[in-house]
């Protein structure tokens, strides 16, 4: 991808092998990418699961792309192991060299069920990454599936994806997995990238295992 072709992310397609030609062409330069657009997600998210969880907690990094959440986590204060699954494996080299994740694995978040046993982790974040995924309740049964009673699921979604997709009505379906969630207001979300700006934001959604 270019770094002026912006349009494809503005569609946001959920065609799997789409996405992985995408990432694995950007991942060299994403990270550089993502810093001119001042993506804060990352940072903001980790943040608010330190909030929530011990500082040696075990996390999975749902779409973990080239690492910047995981950097993220260790940054925010995380000392426990980090593991990382995204559907691109050009983009988990790249992780790999944050040397922050103790294992990095190809998954495709719209085969389930998730090859990762049950109650695996005290965390699931999966930031920037549900655009692509067009079973969210699905995908939100699994992260509760792998996450230890009492651990918390931390997700993002566009705010015009979030009304489009009926994601007020999903956590009530998901209600006997899921509890007290927690919503943010719309935030910036790529405020220097000109198709998104202060048109496109991100909703934060922190939730509780049951």
């Amino acid at each position: 991808m270019q770094d002026d072709d912006h349009h494809w992310l503005k569609r946001g397609s959920t065609a799997s092998d789409e996405v992985r030609a995408v990432y694995d062409e950007w991942a060299d330069t994403y990270d550089e990418t993502l810093a001119s657009w001042n993506y804060r997600a990352p940072a903001e998210a980790a943040g608010m699961l330190r909030a929530e969880l011990a500082a040696d907690a075990a996390i999975l990094d749902a779409g973990c792309g080239t690492g910047l959440t995981g950097a993220a986590l260790r940054a925010a204060g995380f000392t426990g192991p980090i593991d990382g699954i995204d559907l691109s494996p050009v983009s988990l080299k790249e992780a790999q060299a944050h040397g922050v994740y103790r294992d990095l694995s190809v998954v495709d978040l719209q085969t389930l069920p998730l090859p990762i046993e049950d109650d695996a982790y005290d965390g699931v974040l999966c930031i920037g990454v549900m655009t692509y995924v067009p079973d969210g309740e699905g995908i939100l049964r699994e992260f509760a599936r792998v996450v230890r009673p009492g651990g918390r699921v931390l997700i993002t979604q566009r705010d015009d994806l979030f009304r489009e997709r009926g994601y007020a009505e999903m956590f009530d379906k998901a209600a006997d997995v899921v509890g007290d969630v927690r919503l943010s207001e719309p935030q910036p979300y790529l405020p220097g990238n000109p198709d998104f700006g202060e048109n496109i934001k991100v909703i934060f959604a922190m939730m509780t295992v049951r």
